[in-house]
C-alpha cells in the first residue's frame, strides 16, 4: 500500500509545474507512504507521477516506483498489492520478458505490456493504478474490481489530475476548491458521497471496477471493466447446502492464504465476532506467528468483546494486544480524523479502527487482515433480515395488489398524522411512489428530514463527467437517483435476482467501497498500515451471488451458511452469540458526553457563516437541543452534520 498522485495535460502543454507544489503533492500522502518518494515527469513534460512507498513486497530500493519496462516506455505506480503476481510473473517471464525487482507493481508493468489494459482482468488485488504508455502516448487510472483502494481525479485546468486522497490535490495551481451541492446533498442521506461524486465540485473518484482513459488525442473515457454479477448469468445457482459450506471454506481459505503474501510482518483485527475469528483460524492453519488486535471503549460497554476476543486468541495461541479507549481519546483524535477522511465519511467506526490500527503499527506491524465485507455478502445484519421480511410479508404483495392512487392516499393521510416519525412517513413515500424499499444499510437523513436543514435555494448545475461515467443518471437533488441508476444495471445483467441479493449488489455498488472501505483505508493508512480484506476477494465476491437467499438467512438465523462454515473451525458459542457490532457510543456523548457535547454547539458558532449557503444552522441547532434534552434521538444525524462542517473547508 502507498499513497500516489500526479497528472496528464490534455492539451499538450508543458506541466512542469514548481518543485514547492509538488513537494507539497507528495507531504500530503506522507502518511501513506513514510519509506520514502520519487517524482517522475515525462521526457515531453505532459505527465507526471508521484509516489509514497510504504514498503511490503520487495523493500529493496528496486521496489521504488515508478517501475518502468526494459526500454522505458512504459511507467506504472500502484497502491495496493497484486496477490497473484508470483503467478503471473513466471508466465511473463516464459514468454521472455525479463525484470528487474521482485515488486509487484514491475508484474503490471509487463502484463500491460503484454494485454494492453485488458490486463486488469488478469490481476487479482486491491489496486489503484496510474500507467502512461509512452510509445501510444495513453494514460490510464485504473481502481480495483470492489474498490478496496481510493482513486480520486479532477478536469479542471483541461487536466487530469488524480490521488489517493483529494487533500493531495489542492496544491497543484489549476485546482479550486467548492462545494459540490449534489454530493452534499448525497452525503446527508448516505453518510459519504456516492462514487462517482465527492463533496468538492469537479472532484471525482472512479468507482470500483472502472478505469479511466486519455488517449493519444487527448480524449477522456470511462469504461466499466469489472461487475460482480457479469459471470452470474451462465452460472447456477447454489441450493445444496454441504455443497455450500464447503465450496465458501475453500475460496475463504485461499483468499487468507493470498493475503499473507507480504515482506513484513501483518496481523488480524480481532473483535471476537464470527467474521474476523474465521480470518484468525485460518490464519493459524499456515502460521504460528498469528498477531491480534482489539480495541474497546471505556464508556461504552455494551460495544465490548473484549472477552470473545481473548477466547478465541487463546484458543489459536496468537500473540494478542488491547487498548481501551475513552471519550477524550477519541474527542481528542477527531479533528486528525476528519483531516484525515478528507471528505467526510460519518461512521464513527472510524475511530477505534485509528486506535487499534495505531496499536498495530507501534507494535511493529505493517499489514492487518479485517472482516469487512462478510456481513453485506452473508446477510449478517439484523436489518437486512427485517427488509427481507418486510419484502415478502407486505411489500411485495402490496405492490401487486394495491393501485397507486391507494397509495398514495394512505402516503397523504401518514405524512400529516406522523410527521414527528420522518422515517416510518420516508418509508411510506417510498411505497406510495412504488420505489424500491432498500436503499442502504446506513441511511442518516430521509428525503423528507434532509430538507429540514438545507437551504431551499440549493441546486446542483449539470455534471458531463457524471454523466460520461454513469450515462443516463437522474442528476435532480434526489438521492434515489444512486439506487435507481445501480437498480438498471443490474436489471440488463441480472433481472431475476432476487431481493436479498438486490440488496446486496446495492450494498457492493455504494455502501462497501465508499463508507466501509473507505473508512478502513483512511484510518489505517493514517497509522501507515495496510488492510486486506479476504471476505471480499472477488471469487468469494462472484460465488456468494450464487448462494440461494435461503442459505444465507434460513429459519430466523442470519448469516446462516457462514455460521455452518465457523462451526468446522470456532466454538459453538463463538459462532452462535448474539451479534454486537463494531462500534462508538456516539449516542453518549452527543447527548450527555463530557467532550463532544459541548464540541457541536462549539462548531455550530463557529462555522455558521461559512455553511450559510448550505445549512440551516437553526434548524440543526434546534435539533441538537432536542437531542440533548431527550425529546428526540437524532445522534446519528448530528453526526453527520458534525463530521460534514468540522472536516470540509471552503
Amino acid at each position: 500500500m502507498c499513497g500516489i498522485a500526479g497528472y496528464r495535460s490534455l492539451d499538450d502543454r508543458d506541466l512542469l509545474i514548481n518543485q514547492s507544489a509538488l513537494d507539497q503533492v507528495q507531504q500530503s500522502l506522507a502518511h501513506r507512504g513514510p519509506d520514502g518518494f520519487r517524482i517522475w515527469n515525462a521526457p515531453d513534460r505532459k505527465t507526471t507521477l508521484i509516489h509514497r512507498r510504504l514498503s511490503i513486497v520487495d523493500l529493496s530500493c528496486a521496489g521504488f516506483q515508478p517501475l518502468f519496462d526494459n526500454d522505458n516506455s512504459i511507467a506504472v505506480i500502484c497502491n495496493g498489492e497484486i496477490y497473484n503476481h508470483p503467478q503471473l510473473r513466471a508466465q511473463l517471464e516464459h514468454e521472455g520478458y525479463r525484470f528487474s525487482s521482485n515488486s509487484d507493481t514491475e508484474t503490471i508493468v509487463y502484463a500491460y505490456k503484454k494485454w494492453g489494459i485488458d490486463c486488469l482482468r488478469y490481476l487479482e488485488g486491491d489496486f489503484a493504478i496510474a500507467i502512461v504508455d509512452l510509445k501510444k502516448d495513453e494514460f490510464f487510472l485504473a481502481r480495483d474490481r470492489i474498490g478496496v483502494k481510493p482513486l480520486y481525479f479532477s478536469l479542471q485546468g483541461n487536466v487530469v489530475s488524480f490521488a489517493s486522497e483529494i487533500k493531495a490535490l489542492w496544491p497543484l495551481p489549476w485546482m479550486h476548491k467548492k462545494i459540490n451541492s449534489r454530493g452534499l446533498y448525497h452525503y446527508l442521506t448516505y453518510m459519504v458521497t456516492p462514487a462517482p461524486l465527492t463533496l468538492y465540485e469537479g472532484v471525482y473518484k472512479l468507482p470500483a471496477g472502472f478505469y479511466l482513459k486519455v488517449s493519444a488525442h487527448n480524449q477522456v473515457t470511462f469504461h466499466e471493466w469489472y461487475n460482480p454479477l457479469d459471470k452470474l448469468f451462465s452460472q447456477s445457482i447454489i441450493s445444496d447446502e454441504q455443497q455450500a459450506i464447503d465450496d465458501i471454506e475453500q475460496l475463504f481459505h485461499a483468499a487468507v492464504k493470498k493475503r499473507l503474501m507480504s515482506d513484513v510482518p501483518l496481523g488480524s483485527f480481532l473483535s471476537g465476532g464470527i467474521d474476523s475469528s474465521l480470518i484468525v483460524a485460518h490464519m493459524s492453519q499456515m502460521t504460528d506467528q498469528v498477531k491480534t488486535f482489539n480495541v474497546s471503549f471505556s464508556d461504552g460497554p455494551e460495544f465490548s468483546e473484549i472477552e470473545w476476543a481473548r477466547l478465541v486468541a487463546n484458543k489459536f495461541h496468537t500473540q494478542h494486544r488491547e487498548i481501551v479507549i475513552s471519550e477524550k481519546e477519541a474527542f481528542e483524535f477527531f479533528e486528525a480524523m476528519v483531516y484525515y477522511q478528507d471528505e467526510p465519511i460519518a461512521d464513527c467506526v472510524c475511530i477505534p479502527l485509528y486506535f487499534v490500527a495505531k496499536l498495530l503499527r507501534d507494535s511493529g506491524v505493517t499489514v492487518v487482515l479485517v472482516g469487512e465485507g462478510s456481513d453485506e455478502l452473508f446477510c449478517g445484519y439484523s436489518t437486512y433480515a427485517h427488509y427481507v421480511d418486510t419484502y415478502n410479508s407486505y411489500w411485495k404483495p402490496a405492490t401487486k395488489y394495491v393501485p397507486r392512487f391507494v397509495k398514495q392516499g394512505v402516503y397523504n393521510l401518514a405524512r400529516r398524522s406522523f410527521a414527528h416519525k420522518p422515517y416510518h412517513v420516508a418509508l411510506l413515500q417510498q411505497w406510495a411512489e412504488e420505489r424500491n424499499l432498500f436503499w442502504s444499510g446506513a441511511i442518516a437523513f430521509p428525503e423528507n428530514a434532509k430538507k429540514e436543514i438545507i437551504k431551499s435555494n440549493m441546486h446542483a448545475s449539470y455534471d458531463s463527467v457524471l454523466e460520461a461515467i454513469y450515462p443516463g443518471f437522474d442528476q435532480e437533488l434526489n438521492s434515489y437517483a444512486v439506487v435507481e441508476y445501480h437498480l438498471a444495471q443490474l436489471e440488463k445483467r441480472a433481472p431475476h435476482l432476487d431481493f436479498l441479493n438486490r440488496m446486496i449488489y446495492l450494498e457492493l455498488k455504494q455502501r462497501l467501497p465508499e463508507l466501509l472501505l473507505m473508512r478502513l483505508d483512511k484510518m489505517a493508512m493514517a497509522t501507515s498500515v495496510e488492510g486486506r480484506v479476504p471476505f471480499l476477494d472477488h471469487e468469494l465476491v462472484e460465488y456468494s451471488f450464487r448462494v440461494a437467499p435461503q442459505l444465507k438467512y434460513k429459519n430466523g438465523i442470519t448469516k446462516y451458511i457462514l455460521k455452518k462454515v465457523a462451526e468446522r473451525s470456532l466454538p459453538y458459542e463463538v459462532v452462535h452469540r448474539k451479534k454486537v457490532g463494531f462500534a462508538a457510543p456516539t449516542m453518549r456523548w452527543m447527548r450527555s458526553g463530557d467532550f463532544f457535547n459541548n464540541y457541536f454547539n462549539e462548531l455550530l458558532v463557529r462555522k455558521r457563516s461559512e455553511w450559510s449557503e448550505y445549512l440551516d444552522f437553526d434548524a440543526i441547532h434546534t435539533m441538537y437541543q432536542q437531542n440533548a434534552a431527550g425529546k428526540r434521538e437524532c445522534s446519528v444525524q448530528l453526526w453527520v452534520v458534525q463530521n460534514l462542517i468540522a472536516g470540509s473547508s471552503l
